[in-house]
């Protein structure tokens, strides 16, 4: 009899245990995670919150050397749908406004007078790809317009006054469509210039799952 009790009074315990054990796991795990996350994002900044807050951008157009006023993120808007094709992932058209953003922050702040009166171009060989609404309609399907449009301004929108910083300020963010699964350090490229935030980094790629 006293077997039995004991028993049963050790299964109790083990009862009351286990889900404060798995708990006390969980929170661990969870506020881990939360912190790598704050880690990540350390580097993203709302850019009133560090460096001069631009509202206005002067383009220039390559085509005809005219000069166009622009509000910051309806430029952003044209070059993202110029630098990244409208049906990719919602958070990658995001990614690509925060970084287009900040290549342009850093070059009005670096290059001035590079372009006269101008603030960037709208060559891709020379600053970063930039393509009038009207153009980019035309090289869409007529019942996607409106669709992608949408998710363009949404991405721009959603992250505005985001870009990416080093020491305060916003980095040199070139970009590229493939790495080749491995980034190039600054200094390789550009003869002896090297930035700290452009090393070499391997990149994710996915790979294909052949059906057997």
């Amino acid at each position: 009899m006293k077997k039995i009790i004991l028993f049963l009074f050790a299964f109790v315990i083990i009862c009351f245990l286990i889900p404060f054990i798995f708990s006390s796991k969980f929170k661990i795990k969870e506020t881990y995670s939360a912190e790598a996350d704050n880690n990540e994002i350390s580097s993203i900044e709302k850019t009133e919150n560090n460096i001069e807050n631009y509202t206005d951008i002067k383009l220039l157009h390559t085509s005809n050397n005219e000069i166009e006023q622009l509000k910051i993120e309806d430029y952003l808007c044209n070059v993202v749908s110029a630098e990244m094709p409208a049906d990719f992932n919602n958070e990658a058209l995001k990614a690509q406004a925060v970084v287009a953003r900040t290549y342009t922050i850093y070059t009005i702040k670096k290059n001035q007078n590079k372009h006269g009166e101008a603030d960037i171009c709208d060559s891709s060989s020379c600053c970063q790809a930039w393509i009038s609404k009207e153009d980019r309609f035309n090289k869409w399907d007529d019942n996607l317009e409106d669709e992608f449009w949408r998710k363009i301004v949404s991405a721009v929108d959603s992250t505005s006054g985001e870009i990416i910083t080093y020491n305060g300020e916003a980095i040199n963010a070139v970009y590229h469509a493939n790495s080749g699964g491995k980034t190039e350090k600054a200094s390789f490229v550009w003869e002896g210039r090297d930035y700290p935030y452009l090393q070499i980094v391997e990149t994710m790629r996915r790979r294909k799952v052949q059906s057997v």
